[in-house]
């Protein structure tokens, strides 16, 4: 399964770089909807953003208006002795350093531990288990946190799989959003590999 894995996410990485700007656009532009509707209803508390890379959806639009509803924004740094993710405050004017992966984050870090975290995807399937870049830093730094923080996945429709053949140490999202709205997981009934 390891190879399927690795050629899907190659060809939905190709595929998401190969969407023209405005098709992107509009794809950002429901999912972001989706995405302010969902935390509009929920009590602001300290929010997990994704710096994005790949061809990833852009949450940081959101930025101004989370602020202003009362949303502490902060981003995942990856730390090398843990390969894990530690979050860092983040606003718009926050100043910014290279991280690794040459993926900005902050340069005077600030951290914080996020009660929801919107989590970048490649992939997914329909019990919210995520297919990402293979590196394993989420899945880790997820293990260690139990249900102290929601995970919001953010991907587009074309990623979606009946099933990811998810491994053990796999977390599954608490919910899954992308431009045709927001999906709760079902039960997974394959086994992983």
């Amino acid at each position: 399964m390891k190879a399927w894995r690795q050629s899907q996410r190659q060809r939905l990485i190709e595929e998401r770089a190969a969407l023209s700007p405005e098709a992107h656009r509009l794809i950002a532009a429901h999912c972001l909807a989706h995405v302010s509707d969902y935390l509009a209803r929920c009590e602001p508390g300290v929010l997990g953003l994704y710096w994005p890379i790949k061809g990833e959806l852009d949450c940081r639009p959101l930025a101004e208006s989370l602020l202003k509803a009362g949303w502490i924004l902060s981003v995942p740094v990856i730390n090398n002795e843990t390969r894990k993710l530690d979050f860092a405050r983040w606003q718009p004017d926050t100043a910014m350093t290279t991280g690794i992966w040459n993926i900005p984050v902050p340069a005077s870090p600030e951290w914080l531990s996020p009660t929801r975290f919107l989590v970048p995807l490649v992939g997914f399937d329909k019990a919210n288990y995520r297919l990402g870049y293979g590196g394993g830093y989420y899945d880790r730094t997820l293990a260690n946190k139990g249900n102290e923080i929601e995970t919001i996945g953010v991907g587009m429709e074309m990623g979606r799989f009946e099933t990811i053949h998810p491994h053990a140490l796999d977390i599954p999202m608490h919910r899954i959003i992308t431009e045709a709205g927001m999906q709760m997981p079902e039960p997974n009934t394959s086994t992983g590999l």
